[in-house]
This record gives C-alpha cells, structure tokens and sequence, in this order.
C-alpha cells in the first residue's frame, strides 16, 4: 500500500510538473511560436510628422525586432510635416532589421509631403483605393520654395528612396519639382508603389512570398498567414504629440519668454518659474533632443525643491517641481538615455512606477508645505510682552541683553544695572520685543 501511494505521488509531481511548463510556455512564450502564422507589428502614422512621430517609429522598430516580426505596416494618413523628422524616420526604416511596409489607409486616405517620402522609402508600398500620395515640394515660411537649393536637394533624396527599391525615379522627381499627385490606380501604374489593397489582410496575403529590394538587400516577405500585432504608442509619444504641435509649442514659447520677463522683473516667487517651464516645453517642439529636455526638467524640478524648501514659495515651486520631474521621467520612457540589454517591456514598467512615486511623493509633500504655509499665514504676530516678576536665566551686564524667565518662558532682556543669574526681577518696559527690567528689591 506505501509503495502504491509512493508511485501515484510522484506520478501526480510529474504531472504537476508538466502542468507548469505547459503553463509556463502559455504564459511568456510568444503565441505566434506554436500557432504556425508569421507575427506582423503595424501601427499608424497620422497627424502632423514630429519628432513624436520619429520616436513612435523608432519604438515600433525596436520592438518589432525584439519579438521577431516578420515585417512592420505602417499606416499612412497624413498631410505631411517636419522635414528633419522625416529624414529621422527614412534612416530608421533604412536601418531596420524587419522589412518594412507602407501603406495608405484606409480609402481615400492621403499620404502627401513628408509622408510620400516615407511611403516611397519603404521596403514594400502599398495604397488603398482612391487614396492619394505627392506634393511633395519643400515649403519655406508659408509657401512652396522655388529656391534650388531646396529643390535639388529634396528632389535628390526622393530619387535615392525610389532607386533604392527599384521604383520609377522619373515619377518620384516630380513629386518634387512639380507637386504631382497620384491616386492609387495611377501610382501602381507608374511603379511608384508596389500595390493596390482595399484591406490590410488582403495586403499581408498577397504580399507574402514576395522578394523586395533595399539597395543591396533583399528580402522575401513572410506575412501569410499572419497573427496581427498593433502597436500602441508609448506614454512618451503621447507627451510628445502635445508639446511638438507647431501652435502649442510657438505659444508655450512665445508666452513663457513674457511670463519669465515678468517675473524676473516683479518681486516674488511665482511667474518666473511658470515661465522657465513653458520655455523648457515650449522648445521641445523646435527639434531640441528629447533627452535633453528630460535631463533639464528633472534638473529643474529639483531645483525648484531646494527653493520651496530653502526660501519658500508657499507650496508653487514645490507643485510645479513635481510636474516638471514626473514629466522629465515620462520623456525617458521608451527613450532611455543610453542603450540597455533588458526588455522593453521591464523598462516600461519600471519607468512608469517611477513617474507615479515621483507623482504621489511630490504632491504630498506639497500638500504638507502648503499646510505648513498656511498654518504660519494664520498664526497672529504677537502683539503683548510679558509683565510682572520673573528670574534671571543670564548675567546681564548694563547696555547688554541676556535671557530671564517670565511666566514660564524665555524672553530676551536688557538692564540698567547689572543683575546675576538666578537672581529675582521685575518687568518696568519694553524696547520693541525687548523686555526692560532691574532686580527686584
């Protein structure tokens, strides 16, 4: 009988065992491992291009070639934007380990500007019906420039994307010289683009198997069957779309010089500070590097503490220091300042715990010093000094101040005569908070 419980025990341990590998597997292997289908990371690139969408771009990158994409979609439905962004988002697709897709969506989509010369610089370009891609010329102030300068250097990169992947250079120069656009129909026709699709799936399933070019590299698609993954973006992408709108940032700007002027030349604490902080957010959306700024607003903040804590500011330097440190860490989220060799995932989390502990202590702590300020604010100065007989705490020489004991407490006080220590006193005035007294007789 002990023998018999002894085997089904360790029947059930290997059991158990096999449970928790088969658990264990479920739990942080990826599905698309086991299920046959080839993983595709897509997202969208929609709105104004900026430096949110070049560290959007790069994120997505990143993690498609942690998880072992098989390709990237993006997206496309924009009127276009910075044109050092859009270089910053060419070179990333140019140095991506993943083949990536292009794809004006969805019908009657457009992808103009700055976006054209991304969709022609990716390893595969497609388009869905009726969506349109071209204007392309570079836009000086407020107007298309003719300056040749311009336009030979902006036509010459447009060219390089398109031979790069063995597209037509003709049409892709006059995208540029020209502002020519082309729905979808007519850019399939002039191989500027490499498909017409009404769907993304439709996309994944005839694109698969295909060989693209990007110069000497050569890829062969695998995108059938496919698992989906899209891509969301970080917190740091969503900051950085506010503050790198072109009208948020000229105000932030604009404002904050007029605000920091008028603090620095009114008394007080206050306005300054609100200025220095829309200076610092307002500059993020002129190209200045994200980990700078981040750096500048940690810096900031704690500055700021050091104000509230050493001079204060009744609770003003201390709130906004919280919101410039917790914003300076939610920057460095999926941005960090130098390479690491550790999940995405593990750094996301861990920032992020920073940002609400950096959060929750700086709001109490502003709490407690605005409590403080306010207790301080209410306490009445004291208008009354002492009277009647006391004790000497000190020798106290004539002319000179010294401690006596009157009602229980110490008060500073000054003599006529010399009285010692110890000895008994009388209250006779006052010299502002200054008791006058002699011995008592």
């Amino acid at each position: 009988m002990t023998l018999t419980c002894g085997l089904m025990a360790n029947k059930w341990i290997k059991l158990s065992y096999i449970v928790l590998i088969i658990v264990y597997l479920g739990l942080f292997l990826p599905t698309y491992a086991f299920n046959g289908r080839n993983l595709v990371v897509y997202t969208d690139i929609s709105g104004y291009i900026s430096v949110a969408t070049v560290e959007h771009v790069r994120s997505t990158l990143a993690y498609a070639e942690n998880v072992g994409a098989k390709a990237v979609v993006f997206q496309l439905n924009t009127l276009g934007g910075s044109a050092d962004a859009m270089i910053d988002i060419v070179q990333a697709i140019l140095a991506s380990k993943v083949p990536v897709i292009g794809y004006v969506y969805p019908q009657a989509a457009q992808s103009l500007s700055a976006g054209t010369y991304i969709l022609v610089a990716t390893d595969y370009a497609a388009m869905a019906p009726y969506s349109i891609i071209g204007s392309a010329q570079p836009v000086v102030g407020s107007e298309p420039t003719k300056e040749s300068k311009y336009i030979n250097a902006f036509k010459q990169q447009m060219v390089s994307y398109a031979a790069l992947h063995g597209r037509n250079t003709t049409v892709a120069e006059k995208f540029v010289t020209e502002n020519l656009n082309l729905y979808a129909q007519e850019a399939k026709e002039c191989n500027i683009i490499d498909a017409v699709e009404p769907s993304l799936e439709e996309l994944l399933r005839n694109a698969d198997g295909k060989s693209v070019r990007r110069g000497d590299t050569v890829f062969q698609l695998q995108t059938y069957p496919f698992e989906l993954k899209y891509f969301d973006k970080p917190i740091n992408v969503e900051i950085l779309i506010y503050l790198t709108d072109p009208l948020l940032s000229s105000l932030l700007l604009s404002i904050g010089i007029l605000v920091l002027l008028v603090g620095l030349s009114t008394p007080g604490m206050g306005a300054e500070i609100v200025g220095a902080m829309m200076v610092i957010l307002g500059l993020v959306g002129f190209g200045i590097n994200i980990n700078i700024v981040s750096a500048v607003l940690v810096i900031f903040g704690a500055v700021l503490f050091v104000i509230e804590l050493k001079k204060g500011a009744h609770g003003i330097a201390a709130l906004i220091g919280t919101v410039a440190i917790a914003l300076g860490f939610a920057l460095t989220i999926s941005n960090p300042f130098s390479p690491t060799l550790i999940q995405a995932e593990w750094v996301f989390r861990t920032l992020l715990t920073v940002v609400i502990a950096t959060l929750s202590a700086g709001f109490i702590l502003t709490v407690i010093i605005v409590k403080a300020v306010s207790i301080v604010l209410r306490r009445k100065p004291v208008d009354w000094l002492p009277t009647g007989e006391g004790r000497a705490a000190d020798d106290i020489l004539p002319g000179k101040r010294g401690y006596v004991v009157v009602g229980g407490e110490y008060w500073q006080a000054t003599s006529d005569e010399e009285i010692k220590s110890g000895e008994s006193v009388v209250v006779v005035g006052r010299e502002g908070n200054v008791l006058k007294v002699k011995r008592k007789s």
